[in-house]
């Protein structure tokens, strides 16, 4: 069992992703295509520091939430999130 999951809210997320790059098109057309592998490479990272990703369709609050069985785990959850790159630091140069 996981540490903790933390659940990436997707719209919001997509939306914040593209507003930092002003709502750009082909931001948009990155964005779609890589956000798969992104995750891809979230769910390993967690998966080796003991955490889980999932994501869900929820389209408000914040970008993440997460799930966890104590305060010391959720803050260990979010110290290891605060240190993976952000998707635009993370994307394949193209």
């Amino acid at each position: 069992m996981p540490r903790a999951i933390i659940t990436i809210h997707l719209p919001t997320h997509r939306r914040t992703a593209l507003k930092i790059e002003h709502d750009r098109p082909e931001a948009a057309i990155a964005y779609d295509g890589q956000i798969g592998a992104y995750l891809q490479f979230l769910k390993g990272e967690a998966q080796r520091a003991g955490f889980s990703i999932e994501t869900d369709e929820r389209d408000w609050g914040p970008l993440f939430s997460i799930d966890e069985m104590d305060h010391q785990a959720k803050k260990a959850a979010h110290d290891w999130l605060n240190t993976q790159p952000d998707f635009w630091n993370w994307i394949p140069s193209a």
